[in-house]
């Protein structure tokens, strides 16, 4: 069995000899008990729903969620994919009780019981001393953390958390050289653990004072939490598996995405080849010059492989790492890495911003995000960039690709040809743009049908937006002598059909247009404009009198040259059919 899941409740997922380590590619301990609104933080949530659960109904189990891990089942020791958030809290909560039992003085203590309260203080201690700690022979015997923290890029956050579970306090940790970040997450151990002692105060002492009667109900808390609180525990003996059930499972704490994985695994990286300031190489990246998303890495991952990530981005990210990278004299593997994500991210910003300089690759990009598939057109946007310098040959390019991604669309019966993307992305890999060129290169006989296809009826309004959109850009990467740039926010505009498609009775689109007419054209591209969507609203079915004044309203020349004519019959739209047409297929080289 590739996944192992296991329902245990919290005495035994804190077992004997059991060890967890939270590798470095964990993002920091990031759950709080203060905010903006420290009534539903993390760890207020989890304090409320545990006291809840137990006044209510602590004879039944209360399940807090799911953990997945690295190891074998029969092994002791863990790494911890997933569910590091709550582990770390449930220790905080453990230790929190003993340093409140460790912080009552006698005069705190109800005298008529005194010696055995004092009893229950003791054993309470070593109960809990055994939940968190695994007691170790070293000469002497010595007691080691369950939970452990990789370091970091040289912080060492183990330290901090130790720190935190001997009841020890943040002054007490060398703090000359901590960064901002490094000191928020640190004092977030000792926030949250004491949040959870006021919290035990408030609830197991009466007035300050320690009772039998507060033991007692102690006693029942400290085995509500280890018999009967629990969770799944799911154990894979590999990253894919363990990862891949990560990504499914809905859990209760803060997602962890291949951004926070490939973040953490890029300092990692550097932090081996001893690479000063790693983390501010990283800052590097992230910043607001890109745009630097989760969906960035698959792209990246799917460029660079030309293929389908497989398991995960951040999985593949390792692979490509460990394939395609080597040190020179000059540089370590990790810079050669990083400026090969910085390479791209960049040109993966300009994609997505569509910020070229060049007006007919800037316009033509805009037209390929609007096309569907835009996560595999990017793939193959990222390896052109990245691989060819020639301006011509990019446009080149992408006036094929243009095409080719635009006759899928409005044949009936193709459908997105990955398998040719991915080819044509191994060429450009292999700087083979010719044959790149050629990969997604329409034959004589596919461009005859698309001439025919452009000039058809095209009743889904998404690709009749789309070629009307076409138009405009193609109009506007031929023409440099205007003295202004007018932008079409393309998300914002909406198809008008100037004849209605149920034109009312009482209109000019009755009296002026033949029924023929009217089912020849109402769905041709000559009938179609693009206004927004309150504009387009408020044209309704009018005549064209009411209409006019809305089009001469728009900026976009395509809708304001409608509102400028005094009238309107079928030769106008007929041969404003014919000039839309023939410009396309001029421009697609139809």
């Amino acid at each position: 069995m590739e996944f192992t899941p296991e329902h245990k409740v919290l005495n035994d997922l804190f077992g004997n000899d059991l060890t967890y380590i939270i590798p470095t590619y964990q993002r920091p301990y990031s759950w709080s008990a203060r905010g903006k609104s420290d009534n539903d933080n993390q760890v207020n949530t989890m304090w409320q729903d545990l006291m809840n659960h137990f006044k209510s109904d602590s004879s039944n189990i209360y399940f807090l969620g799911s953990m997945v891990l690295i190891g074998e089942v029969d092994k002791r020791e863990f790494e911890v994919v997933d569910g590091q958030q709550r582990l770390t809290t449930l220790a905080l909560l453990f230790v929190a009780i003993k340093c409140m039992l460790g912080e009552i003085k006698d005069e705190e203590i109800e005298s008529k019981h005194a010696d055995n309260l004092k009893e229950f203080i003791k054993n309470a201690l070593d109960n809990i001393n055994t939940i968190l700690f695994n007691r170790k022979l070293f000469g002497v015997q010595e007691l080691e953390k369950k939970v452990k923290i990789q370091s970091l890029s040289g912080f060492d956050y183990d330290k901090v958390f130790k720190t935190a579970l001997e009841c020890g306090t943040y002054k007490q940790l060398p703090t000359n050289s901590i960064s901002t970040e490094q000191e928020k997450i640190s004092k977030r151990y000792f926030d949250n653990r004491d949040y959870f002692i006021s919290k035990l105060k408030d609830s197991f002492l009466d007035k300050g004072t320690f009772t039998f009667a507060k033991a007692e109900q102690l006693n029942n808390f400290i085995a509500f939490l280890k018999n009967k609180v629990t969770i799944v525990r799911i154990i894979s003996k590999n990253f894919e598996i363990a990862y891949q059930i990560f990504e499914i499972l809905n859990n209760r704490g803060l997602p962890l995405s291949n951004k926070d994985l490939f973040r953490n695994f890029i300092i990692s990286e550097m932090h081996k080849d001893s690479i000063a300031d790693a983390e501010e190489k990283w800052k590097e990246l992230d910043n607001s010059d890109y745009d630097f998303t989760p969906e960035f890495i698959s792209r990246y991952v799917e460029s660079k492989n030309a293929a389908k990530q497989r398991y995960s981005a951040f999985n593949d990210i390792q692979e490509i790492y460990k394939r395609s990278f080597q040190k020179t004299i000059n540089k370590k593997k990790s810079q050669i890495f990083q400026d090969d994500i910085k390479i791209n991210l960049k040109n993966y910003t300009n994609i997505k911003r569509a910020d070229f300089e060049n007006k007919e690759i800037k316009n033509r990009v805009l037209f390929l995000q609007q096309c569907g598939n835009s996560g595999k057109v990017i793939n193959l946007l990222l390896a052109l960039f990245k691989n060819v310098d020639d301006e011509n040959k990019i446009v080149q390019f992408l006036s094929e690709l243009e095409i080719f991604i635009l006759y899928l669309l409005l044949s009936p019966k193709k459908r997105f040809q990955t398998k040719r993307i991915f080819s044509a992305i191994q060429l450009l890999n292999s700087n083979d743009i010719d044959n790149a060129v050629k990969k997604v290169a329409l034959s004589q006989t596919e461009k005859n049908e698309l001439k025919s296809l452009v000039q058809s009826d095209i009743t889904d309004n998404a690709w009749a937006k789309l070629l009307l959109a076409g138009y405009v850009w193609a109009k506007d990467m031929n023409n440099d002598d205007d003295v202004i740039d007018l932008e079409l926010k393309y998300r914002e505009a909406t198809l008008e059909h100037i004849i209605p498609q149920n034109p009312d009775n009482n209109t000019n689109w009755k009296s002026d247009f033949s029924s023929n007419f009217r089912k020849k054209y109402t769905y041709k591209l000559g009938n179609m404009t693009l206004l927004t969507q309150k504009m387009n609203s408020k044209a309704k079915n009018y005549d064209f009198s009411k209409k006019k004044n809305i089009y001469k309203n728009m900026k976009l020349s395509i809708t304001t040259e409608l509102g400028n004519i005094m009238d309107i019959d079928e030769q106008f739209i007929e041969n404003r059919h014919k000039e839309i047409t023939d410009y396309l297929i001029q421009h697609y080289g139809l």
